[in-house]
Protein backbone atom coordinates (compact mmCIF):
# COMPACT_ATOMS: atom_id res chain seq x y z
CA UNK A 1 0.00 0.00 0.00
CA UNK A 2 1.26 3.40 -0.94
CA UNK A 3 1.93 5.72 1.95
CA UNK A 4 2.63 9.46 1.56
CA UNK A 5 6.09 10.65 2.39
CA UNK A 6 6.59 12.11 5.83
CA UNK A 7 6.12 15.90 6.00
CA UNK A 8 3.76 16.05 3.05
CA UNK A 9 0.12 16.82 3.93
CA UNK A 10 -2.74 15.91 1.70
CA UNK A 11 -5.08 18.76 0.67
CA UNK A 12 -8.63 17.95 1.49
CA UNK A 13 -11.13 20.84 0.88
CA UNK A 14 -14.79 20.10 1.26
CA UNK A 15 -17.28 21.14 -1.46
CA UNK A 16 -18.89 23.54 1.03
CA UNK A 17 -15.58 25.30 1.66
CA UNK A 18 -14.97 25.63 -2.07
CA UNK A 19 -18.39 27.19 -2.49
CA UNK A 20 -17.71 29.67 0.30
CA UNK A 21 -14.39 30.66 -1.27
CA UNK A 22 -16.09 31.16 -4.62
CA UNK A 23 -18.84 33.30 -3.05
CA UNK A 24 -16.23 35.44 -1.33
CA UNK A 25 -14.42 35.98 -4.62
CA UNK A 26 -17.68 36.93 -6.32
CA UNK A 27 -18.54 39.31 -3.49
CA UNK A 28 -15.13 40.93 -3.70
CA UNK A 29 -15.55 41.27 -7.45
CA UNK A 30 -18.94 42.89 -7.03
CA UNK A 31 -17.53 45.30 -4.43
CA UNK A 32 -14.67 46.17 -6.79
CA UNK A 33 -17.08 46.80 -9.65
CA UNK A 34 -19.34 48.93 -7.46
CA UNK A 35 -16.36 50.89 -6.13
CA UNK A 36 -15.03 51.44 -9.64
CA UNK A 37 -18.49 52.61 -10.67
CA UNK A 38 -18.64 55.05 -7.79
CA UNK A 39 -15.20 56.40 -8.66
CA UNK A 40 -16.22 56.76 -12.32
CA UNK A 41 -19.47 58.51 -11.48
CA UNK A 42 -17.75 60.83 -9.01
CA UNK A 43 -15.04 61.66 -11.53
CA UNK A 44 -17.56 62.14 -14.34
CA UNK A 45 -20.23 64.06 -12.46
CA UNK A 46 -18.34 65.47 -9.49
CA UNK A 47 -17.55 68.74 -11.23
CA UNK A 48 -21.20 69.10 -12.22
CA UNK A 49 -22.33 68.59 -8.64
CA UNK A 50 -19.65 70.95 -7.29
CA UNK A 51 -20.78 73.62 -9.73
CA UNK A 52 -24.39 73.06 -8.74
CA UNK A 53 -23.49 73.45 -5.09
CA UNK A 54 -21.45 76.54 -5.94
CA UNK A 55 -24.32 78.07 -7.88
CA UNK A 56 -26.55 77.54 -4.85
CA UNK A 57 -24.03 78.98 -2.39
CA UNK A 58 -23.53 82.13 -4.46
CA UNK A 59 -27.23 82.74 -5.08
CA UNK A 60 -28.35 82.05 -1.52
CA UNK A 61 -25.59 84.33 -0.24
CA UNK A 62 -26.51 87.26 -2.50
CA UNK A 63 -30.23 86.71 -2.11
CA UNK A 64 -29.92 86.64 1.67
CA UNK A 65 -27.28 89.29 2.43
CA UNK A 66 -28.12 91.72 -0.41
CA UNK A 67 -31.80 91.27 -1.27
CA UNK A 68 -33.05 90.08 2.11
CA UNK A 69 -34.74 86.94 0.76
CA UNK A 70 -34.89 83.91 3.01
CA UNK A 71 -32.74 80.93 2.00
CA UNK A 72 -35.92 78.87 1.58
CA UNK A 73 -37.33 81.45 -0.84
CA UNK A 74 -34.10 81.28 -2.82
CA UNK A 75 -34.28 77.48 -2.89
CA UNK A 76 -37.94 77.36 -3.84
CA UNK A 77 -37.97 80.13 -6.44
CA UNK A 78 -34.48 81.00 -7.67
CA UNK A 79 -32.69 77.65 -7.47
CA UNK A 80 -35.52 75.27 -8.34
CA UNK A 81 -36.16 77.29 -11.49
CA UNK A 82 -32.62 76.50 -12.61
CA UNK A 83 -32.62 72.80 -11.68
CA UNK A 84 -34.96 70.64 -9.64
CA UNK A 85 -31.88 68.90 -8.21
CA UNK A 86 -31.04 72.07 -6.30
CA UNK A 87 -34.21 71.72 -4.24
CA UNK A 88 -32.19 69.17 -2.24
CA UNK A 89 -29.32 71.53 -1.48
CA UNK A 90 -28.33 71.83 2.18
CA UNK A 91 -27.01 75.13 3.48
CA UNK A 92 -25.51 76.73 6.57
CA UNK A 93 -25.42 80.48 7.16
CA UNK A 94 -22.76 81.97 9.41
CA UNK A 95 -24.00 85.44 10.29
CA UNK A 96 -20.77 86.48 11.98
CA UNK A 97 -18.48 85.34 9.16
CA UNK A 98 -21.12 86.35 6.57
CA UNK A 99 -20.79 83.11 4.70
CA UNK A 100 -23.12 80.57 3.15
CA UNK A 101 -21.90 76.98 2.90
CA UNK A 102 -23.76 74.43 0.80
CA UNK A 103 -23.58 70.70 0.18
CA UNK A 104 -25.39 68.41 -2.21
CA UNK A 105 -26.28 65.02 -0.75
CA UNK A 106 -23.78 65.72 2.01
CA UNK A 107 -20.92 66.16 -0.49
CA UNK A 108 -19.47 68.83 -2.76
CA UNK A 109 -19.11 71.58 -0.15
CA UNK A 110 -18.94 75.11 -1.53
CA UNK A 111 -18.80 78.46 0.23
CA UNK A 112 -19.70 82.04 -0.70
CA UNK A 113 -18.68 85.02 1.41
CA UNK A 114 -20.34 88.43 1.68
CA UNK A 115 -18.17 91.56 1.67
CA UNK A 116 -19.82 94.95 2.37
CA UNK A 117 -19.84 97.12 -0.73
CA UNK A 118 -19.20 94.34 -3.22
CA UNK A 119 -21.64 91.60 -2.25
CA UNK A 120 -20.96 87.87 -2.40
CA UNK A 121 -18.04 85.98 -3.89
CA UNK A 122 -18.06 82.25 -4.62
CA UNK A 123 -14.86 80.70 -3.34
CA UNK A 124 -12.92 77.84 -4.94
CA UNK A 125 -13.67 74.53 -3.29
CA UNK A 126 -10.59 74.51 -1.03
CA UNK A 127 -10.54 78.23 -0.14
CA UNK A 128 -12.15 79.71 2.96
CA UNK A 129 -11.79 83.47 2.42
CA UNK A 130 -11.08 86.05 -0.25
CA UNK A 131 -7.59 87.48 -0.69
CA UNK A 132 -8.71 91.04 -1.46
CA UNK A 133 -10.22 93.72 0.74
CA UNK A 134 -12.50 96.65 -0.01
CA UNK A 135 -13.20 99.74 2.05
CA UNK A 136 -16.90 100.41 1.37
CA UNK A 137 -18.05 103.93 0.64
CA UNK A 138 -20.71 105.61 2.75
CA UNK A 139 -24.30 105.08 1.63
CA UNK A 140 -25.33 107.75 -0.85
CA UNK A 141 -27.80 110.24 0.61
CA UNK A 142 -30.79 110.50 -1.72
CA UNK A 143 -33.47 113.00 -0.69
CA UNK A 144 -36.87 111.52 0.15
CA UNK A 145 -38.44 114.91 -0.59
CA UNK A 146 -37.46 115.21 -4.24
CA UNK A 147 -39.22 113.20 -6.94
CA UNK A 148 -37.48 110.39 -8.81
CA UNK A 149 -34.87 110.41 -10.31
CA UNK A 150 -33.35 113.31 -8.31
CA UNK A 151 -34.77 111.88 -5.10
CA UNK A 152 -36.77 108.98 -3.73
CA UNK A 153 -40.18 110.54 -3.07
CA UNK A 154 -43.12 108.29 -3.96
CA UNK A 155 -44.45 108.86 -7.47
CA UNK A 156 -47.82 110.33 -8.29
CA UNK A 157 -50.12 107.35 -8.62
CA UNK A 158 -51.28 106.50 -12.12
CA UNK A 159 -54.40 104.46 -11.48
CA UNK A 160 -54.84 103.57 -15.13
CA UNK A 161 -51.76 101.34 -14.87
CA UNK A 162 -52.69 99.63 -11.60
CA UNK A 163 -54.67 96.87 -13.27
CA UNK A 164 -51.86 96.18 -15.74
CA UNK A 165 -49.28 95.81 -12.99
CA UNK A 166 -51.62 93.63 -10.94
CA UNK A 167 -52.03 91.41 -13.98
CA UNK A 168 -48.24 91.19 -14.43
CA UNK A 169 -47.92 89.91 -10.85
CA UNK A 170 -50.79 87.42 -11.13
CA UNK A 171 -49.95 83.71 -11.09
CA UNK A 172 -51.73 82.06 -13.99
CA UNK A 173 -50.12 78.63 -14.11
CA UNK A 174 -49.11 76.99 -10.80
CA UNK A 175 -46.73 74.70 -12.70
CA UNK A 176 -44.91 77.69 -14.19
CA UNK A 177 -44.88 80.50 -11.63
CA UNK A 178 -43.89 84.03 -12.55
CA UNK A 179 -42.56 85.00 -9.12
CA UNK A 180 -42.64 88.65 -10.18
CA UNK A 181 -40.74 90.80 -7.68
CA UNK A 182 -40.85 94.36 -8.99
CA UNK A 183 -42.05 96.52 -11.88
CA UNK A 184 -41.27 100.22 -12.36
CA UNK A 185 -42.63 102.40 -15.18
CA UNK A 186 -41.00 105.69 -16.21
CA UNK A 187 -42.54 108.02 -18.81
CA UNK A 188 -41.04 111.31 -19.98
CA UNK A 189 -38.46 111.03 -17.22
CA UNK A 190 -41.05 110.66 -14.45
CA UNK A 191 -41.75 107.57 -12.39
CA UNK A 192 -45.48 107.01 -12.99
CA UNK A 193 -46.14 103.53 -11.60
CA UNK A 194 -44.50 100.78 -9.56
CA UNK A 195 -45.44 97.59 -7.78
CA UNK A 196 -43.50 95.22 -5.53
CA UNK A 197 -43.96 91.71 -4.24
CA UNK A 198 -44.25 91.01 -0.52
CA UNK A 199 -40.85 91.46 1.10
CA UNK A 200 -39.59 93.73 -1.69
CA UNK A 201 -39.62 97.52 -1.72
CA UNK A 202 -38.20 100.48 -3.63
CA UNK A 203 -34.75 99.98 -2.05
CA UNK A 204 -34.42 96.20 -2.40
CA UNK A 205 -31.39 95.28 -4.53
CA UNK A 206 -32.41 92.76 -7.19
CA UNK A 207 -30.28 90.53 -9.42
CA UNK A 208 -29.96 91.69 -13.01
CA UNK A 209 -28.07 88.66 -14.35
CA UNK A 210 -27.05 89.53 -17.92
CA UNK A 211 -28.32 93.08 -17.57
CA UNK A 212 -24.91 93.60 -15.96
CA UNK A 213 -23.44 93.32 -19.47
CA UNK A 214 -25.11 96.56 -20.50
CA UNK A 215 -23.72 98.32 -17.42
CA UNK A 216 -20.25 97.02 -18.28
CA UNK A 217 -20.65 98.65 -21.71
CA UNK A 218 -21.62 101.95 -20.05
CA UNK A 219 -18.46 101.81 -17.93
CA UNK A 220 -16.36 101.20 -21.04
CA UNK A 221 -17.94 104.29 -22.58
CA UNK A 222 -16.74 106.42 -19.68
CA UNK A 223 -13.16 105.21 -20.22
CA UNK A 224 -13.46 105.86 -23.95
CA UNK A 225 -14.61 109.41 -23.25
CA UNK A 226 -11.57 109.88 -21.00
CA UNK A 227 -9.25 108.54 -23.77
CA UNK A 228 -8.22 105.61 -21.57
CA UNK A 229 -9.62 102.94 -23.91
CA UNK A 230 -10.03 102.82 -27.69
CA UNK A 231 -12.51 100.27 -29.00
CA UNK A 232 -10.80 100.11 -32.41
CA UNK A 233 -7.51 98.96 -30.93
CA UNK A 234 -6.50 95.43 -30.05
CA UNK A 235 -8.01 94.33 -26.76
CA UNK A 236 -5.33 94.67 -24.06
CA UNK A 237 -5.32 91.05 -22.90
CA UNK A 238 -1.78 90.07 -21.89
CA UNK A 239 -2.35 86.34 -22.35
CA UNK A 240 -2.94 86.91 -26.06
CA UNK A 241 0.25 88.91 -26.52
CA UNK A 242 2.65 86.43 -24.93
CA UNK A 243 3.08 84.13 -27.93
CA UNK A 244 4.07 85.49 -31.32
CA UNK A 245 1.45 84.72 -33.91
CA UNK A 246 -1.41 84.11 -31.48
CA UNK A 247 -4.43 85.01 -33.67
CA UNK A 248 -6.38 86.15 -30.62
CA UNK A 249 -4.02 89.11 -30.34
CA UNK A 250 -5.88 90.67 -33.27
CA UNK A 251 -9.22 90.79 -31.42
CA UNK A 252 -10.35 94.35 -30.81
CA UNK A 253 -12.28 95.74 -27.86
CA UNK A 254 -15.12 96.51 -30.28
CA UNK A 255 -15.35 92.83 -31.23
CA UNK A 256 -15.52 91.83 -27.57
CA UNK A 257 -18.27 94.37 -26.93
CA UNK A 258 -20.23 93.10 -29.94
CA UNK A 259 -19.60 89.41 -29.18
CA UNK A 260 -18.08 88.94 -32.61
CA UNK A 261 -14.57 88.10 -31.36
CA UNK A 262 -14.65 84.56 -32.74
CA UNK A 263 -13.67 83.10 -29.35
CA UNK A 264 -15.20 79.72 -28.62
CA UNK A 265 -17.64 79.77 -25.73
CA UNK A 266 -20.64 77.58 -24.94
CA UNK A 267 -23.34 79.78 -23.41
CA UNK A 268 -25.82 76.93 -22.95
CA UNK A 269 -27.14 77.06 -19.39
CA UNK A 270 -26.88 73.42 -18.45
CA UNK A 271 -24.42 71.15 -16.68
CA UNK A 272 -20.77 71.09 -17.77
CA UNK A 273 -20.88 73.99 -20.24
CA UNK A 274 -18.44 76.88 -20.45
CA UNK A 275 -20.73 79.46 -18.87
CA UNK A 276 -21.64 77.15 -15.98
CA UNK A 277 -18.02 76.30 -15.33
CA UNK A 278 -17.01 79.97 -15.55
CA UNK A 279 -19.64 81.29 -13.12
CA UNK A 280 -19.70 78.39 -10.65
CA UNK A 281 -16.38 76.59 -10.99
CA UNK A 282 -13.65 79.10 -11.80
CA UNK A 283 -11.79 81.49 -9.51
CA UNK A 284 -10.99 83.88 -12.38
CA UNK A 285 -13.83 84.22 -14.90
CA UNK A 286 -11.93 86.54 -17.25
CA UNK A 287 -8.83 84.31 -17.40
CA UNK A 288 -11.02 81.28 -18.09
CA UNK A 289 -12.78 83.06 -20.97
CA UNK A 290 -9.53 84.46 -22.37
CA UNK A 291 -8.05 80.94 -22.48
CA UNK A 292 -10.60 79.86 -25.09
CA UNK A 293 -9.38 79.27 -28.67
CA UNK A 294 -10.78 80.94 -31.74
CA UNK A 295 -13.54 79.06 -33.51
CA UNK A 296 -13.47 81.48 -36.42
CA UNK A 297 -11.91 84.77 -37.55
CA UNK A 298 -13.05 87.87 -35.65
CA UNK A 299 -16.05 89.71 -37.09
CA UNK A 300 -17.25 86.65 -39.02
CA UNK A 301 -19.21 84.95 -36.22
CA UNK A 302 -21.68 86.36 -33.73
CA UNK A 303 -22.00 84.22 -30.63
CA UNK A 304 -23.56 85.34 -27.36
CA UNK A 305 -20.86 84.98 -24.72
CA UNK A 306 -20.75 85.96 -21.07
CA UNK A 307 -17.08 85.12 -21.29
CA UNK A 308 -16.22 88.06 -23.52
CA UNK A 309 -17.97 90.48 -21.16
CA UNK A 310 -15.86 89.23 -18.28
CA UNK A 311 -12.73 89.79 -20.34
CA UNK A 312 -13.95 93.39 -20.76
CA UNK A 313 -14.52 93.65 -17.02
CA UNK A 314 -10.92 92.62 -16.38
CA UNK A 315 -9.75 95.24 -18.90
CA UNK A 316 -11.73 97.90 -17.04
CA UNK A 317 -10.18 96.87 -13.74
CA UNK A 318 -6.65 96.92 -15.21
CA UNK A 319 -7.18 100.44 -16.59
CA UNK A 320 -8.61 102.09 -13.47
CA UNK A 321 -5.84 101.05 -11.10
CA UNK A 322 -5.74 97.27 -11.05
CA UNK A 323 -7.27 96.49 -7.65
CA UNK A 324 -10.76 95.53 -6.60
CA UNK A 325 -10.93 98.76 -4.58
CA UNK A 326 -10.03 100.76 -7.70
CA UNK A 327 -12.72 99.06 -9.78
CA UNK A 328 -15.29 99.50 -7.01
CA UNK A 329 -14.58 103.21 -6.59
CA UNK A 330 -14.55 103.78 -10.35
CA UNK A 331 -17.97 102.20 -10.89
CA UNK A 332 -19.44 104.08 -7.95
CA UNK A 333 -17.92 107.50 -8.58
CA UNK A 334 -17.93 107.57 -12.38
CA UNK A 335 -21.42 106.17 -12.88
CA UNK A 336 -23.68 105.08 -10.04
CA UNK A 337 -23.37 108.02 -7.67
CA UNK A 338 -23.61 110.54 -10.49
CA UNK A 339 -27.02 109.07 -11.32
CA UNK A 340 -28.21 109.08 -7.70
CA UNK A 341 -27.95 105.29 -7.55
CA UNK A 342 -27.39 104.09 -3.99
CA UNK A 343 -28.22 100.36 -4.17
CA UNK A 344 -25.94 99.16 -7.00
CA UNK A 345 -23.55 96.35 -6.13
CA UNK A 346 -21.17 94.73 -8.60
CA UNK A 347 -19.89 91.40 -7.29
CA UNK A 348 -16.39 90.00 -7.91
CA UNK A 349 -15.09 86.50 -8.46
CA UNK A 350 -12.35 85.05 -6.26
CA UNK A 351 -9.69 86.92 -8.27
CA UNK A 352 -11.26 90.24 -7.26
CA UNK A 353 -12.55 91.10 -10.74
CA UNK A 354 -16.21 92.04 -11.09
CA UNK A 355 -18.25 89.42 -12.90
CA UNK A 356 -19.48 92.02 -15.35
CA UNK A 357 -21.48 89.49 -17.31
CA UNK A 358 -23.88 88.47 -14.59
CA UNK A 359 -23.46 89.63 -11.00
CA UNK A 360 -24.96 93.05 -10.39
CA UNK A 361 -27.70 93.96 -7.94
CA UNK A 362 -29.70 97.19 -7.73
CA UNK A 363 -33.22 98.25 -6.87
CA UNK A 364 -35.85 98.36 -9.61
CA UNK A 365 -35.81 102.16 -9.34
CA UNK A 366 -32.04 102.31 -9.68
CA UNK A 367 -32.10 99.98 -12.68
CA UNK A 368 -34.69 102.40 -14.10
CA UNK A 369 -32.19 105.24 -13.57
CA UNK A 370 -29.73 103.34 -15.75
CA UNK A 371 -32.44 102.89 -18.36
CA UNK A 372 -33.32 106.59 -18.31
CA UNK A 373 -29.61 107.46 -18.51
CA UNK A 374 -29.35 105.29 -21.63
CA UNK A 375 -32.47 106.89 -23.10
CA UNK A 376 -30.89 110.32 -22.52
CA UNK A 377 -27.80 109.25 -24.49
CA UNK A 378 -25.52 109.30 -21.46
CA UNK A 379 -26.41 112.79 -20.30
CA UNK A 380 -27.50 113.32 -16.69
CA UNK A 381 -28.53 116.63 -15.20
CA UNK A 382 -26.70 118.45 -17.97
CA UNK A 383 -23.46 116.45 -17.72
CA UNK A 384 -22.36 114.31 -20.67
CA UNK A 385 -21.02 111.25 -18.86
CA UNK A 386 -20.69 109.13 -22.01
CA UNK A 387 -19.22 110.03 -25.41
CA UNK A 388 -21.72 111.82 -27.62
CA UNK A 389 -22.42 108.83 -29.89
CA UNK A 390 -21.82 106.02 -27.40
CA UNK A 391 -25.42 104.92 -27.00
CA UNK A 392 -25.92 105.10 -30.76
CA UNK A 393 -22.93 102.77 -31.06
CA UNK A 394 -24.31 100.34 -28.48
CA UNK A 395 -27.70 100.08 -30.21
CA UNK A 396 -26.32 99.71 -33.73
CA UNK A 397 -26.70 96.07 -34.83
CA UNK A 398 -23.59 93.90 -35.01
CA UNK A 399 -22.65 93.26 -38.63
CA UNK A 400 -21.66 89.65 -37.94
CA UNK A 401 -25.30 88.80 -37.18
CA UNK A 402 -27.98 89.13 -39.83
CA UNK A 403 -30.71 88.90 -37.19
CA UNK A 404 -30.02 92.48 -36.09
CA UNK A 405 -30.98 91.54 -32.54
CA UNK A 406 -27.80 92.51 -30.74
CA UNK A 407 -25.74 95.67 -30.63
CA UNK A 408 -23.03 96.28 -28.05
CA UNK A 409 -24.12 94.50 -24.86
CA UNK A 410 -27.72 95.62 -25.49
CA UNK A 411 -30.51 93.64 -27.15
CA UNK A 412 -32.34 95.26 -30.07
CA UNK A 413 -35.81 95.03 -31.57
CA UNK A 414 -34.85 95.71 -35.19
CA UNK A 415 -36.14 93.78 -38.20
CA UNK A 416 -33.90 90.85 -39.20
CA UNK A 417 -32.35 90.88 -42.66
CA UNK A 418 -34.58 87.93 -43.54
CA UNK A 419 -38.02 89.43 -44.28
CA UNK A 420 -39.70 86.19 -43.22
CA UNK A 421 -38.41 86.58 -39.64
CA UNK A 422 -40.02 88.79 -37.03
CA UNK A 423 -38.51 91.16 -34.52
CA UNK A 424 -37.94 89.88 -31.00
CA UNK A 425 -41.01 91.84 -29.86
CA UNK A 426 -43.21 92.28 -32.95
CA UNK A 427 -45.88 94.31 -31.15
CA UNK A 428 -43.36 96.88 -29.85
CA UNK A 429 -41.72 99.74 -31.79
CA UNK A 430 -38.65 98.97 -33.82
CA UNK A 431 -36.54 101.43 -31.84
CA UNK A 432 -37.02 99.52 -28.59
CA UNK A 433 -33.90 98.08 -27.00
CA UNK A 434 -33.21 96.52 -23.64
CA UNK A 435 -30.99 95.10 -20.98
CA UNK A 436 -32.07 91.51 -20.48
CA UNK A 437 -31.23 88.88 -17.87
CA UNK A 438 -31.94 85.29 -16.91
CA UNK A 439 -35.27 84.51 -15.21
CA UNK A 440 -37.07 87.50 -16.70
CA UNK A 441 -35.03 90.55 -15.71
CA UNK A 442 -35.59 93.55 -18.01
CA UNK A 443 -34.82 97.21 -18.45
CA UNK A 444 -36.86 97.95 -21.57
CA UNK A 445 -36.19 101.29 -23.26
CA UNK A 446 -38.51 102.68 -25.96
CA UNK A 447 -37.27 106.09 -27.18
CA UNK A 448 -40.24 106.77 -29.48
CA UNK A 449 -42.51 106.75 -26.41
CA UNK A 450 -39.95 108.13 -23.91
CA UNK A 451 -40.65 105.00 -21.91
CA UNK A 452 -38.55 102.88 -19.53
CA UNK A 453 -39.94 99.71 -17.92
CA UNK A 454 -38.03 97.59 -15.43
CA UNK A 455 -39.27 94.13 -14.52
CA UNK A 456 -37.78 91.57 -12.09
CA UNK A 457 -38.62 88.08 -10.92
CA UNK A 458 -37.53 84.48 -10.51
CA UNK A 459 -39.39 83.48 -13.64
CA UNK A 460 -38.67 80.22 -15.46
CA UNK A 461 -39.91 79.25 -18.91
CA UNK A 462 -39.90 82.81 -20.31
CA UNK A 463 -43.44 83.50 -19.09
CA UNK A 464 -42.59 87.03 -17.95
CA UNK A 465 -44.79 88.46 -20.73
CA UNK A 466 -42.84 91.72 -20.88
CA UNK A 467 -43.92 92.36 -24.47
CA UNK A 468 -47.64 92.29 -23.66
CA UNK A 469 -47.12 94.47 -20.59
CA UNK A 470 -45.16 97.07 -22.56
CA UNK A 471 -47.69 97.11 -25.41
CA UNK A 472 -50.54 97.69 -22.96
CA UNK A 473 -48.66 100.45 -21.16
CA UNK A 474 -48.01 102.20 -24.48
CA UNK A 475 -51.71 102.00 -25.26
CA UNK A 476 -52.54 103.58 -21.89
CA UNK A 477 -50.08 106.47 -22.09
CA UNK A 478 -50.58 107.30 -25.78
Amino acid sequence: MFLPSRGIRQSCVSPRSKRNIMLKKIALGVVAIVFAGIVYIYASYGSIARNGSGYAAKNICSGYFLSGFSPETMKREALAGASSALENISYTIDEEARTVTTTLSGLFKRRAVYTPGIGCTLLPASVKKVDFTVEPMSVLDVSDQLPWPQGSAAPARTQSLDALLDQAFAEIDPDSPRNTKAIVVVHNGELIAEKYAEGVDADTPLIGWSMAKSVTALLVGILVKDDILDIAERAPVSAWQQVDGDPRAEITLDQLIRMSSGLAFNETYSAATDVTQMLSGEADAAAFAASMPLEGPPDTIWSYSSGTTNIISAIIKDHVGGTTQDAYEFSQNALFRKLGIKTATLEPDASGTFVGSSFMYASARDWARLGQFSLQNGVWQGEAILPENWMNYLVTPTSASDENRYGGQFWLNLDPDDPDEERLFPSLPEDAYYMGGYQGQFVLIIPSHQLVITRFGFTPDRNHDIEALAAQIIEQIS
